[in-house]
């Protein structure tokens, strides 16, 4: 259940936690599935979208309600890309599939894996 408290808490800016880690280069990983409980943050958007990645200003959009009906029909839709800092991950593009899977209870989702390296 999504409670207002958590639709008021932002995600986690990417710019903000890679000096904490001293990251220096990218490697890219490719396409593979990563666990939707360690996407953490956005690079860009972190304040569009609260923790859940559920929009923190507005209703869900049409596009969101078409990505969830396309994951509940089981289609397959384009990997998400994320970077990855430490065992988490970090949201470039796809933000609106990770907040349909995480509303959806997916336990993983495809991504293009960037990982910055420290």
């Amino acid at each position: 259940m999504w409670s207002l408290f958590s639709r008021q808490k932002p995600l986690r800016s990417f710019e903000e936690e890679r000096p904490k880690h001293r990251a220096i280069n990218l490697r890219r990983i490719g396409v593979t599935p990563i666990e939707v409980d360690k996407i953490v943050g956005s690079v860009d958007r972190y304040q569009d979208f609260d923790v859940n990645f559920q929009w923190r200003w507005r209703r869900p959009d049409d596009r969101s309600k078409r990505i969830e009906a396309a994951m509940m029909r089981g289609e397959i839709l384009p990997p998400i890309e994320v970077y990855e800092l430490k065992d988490e991950y970090f949201v470039l593009d796809g933000h609106h599939r990770v907040g349909a899977a995480k509303k959806l209870g997916q336990a993983f989702i495809d991504a293009d894996v960037h990982r910055i390296i420290s």
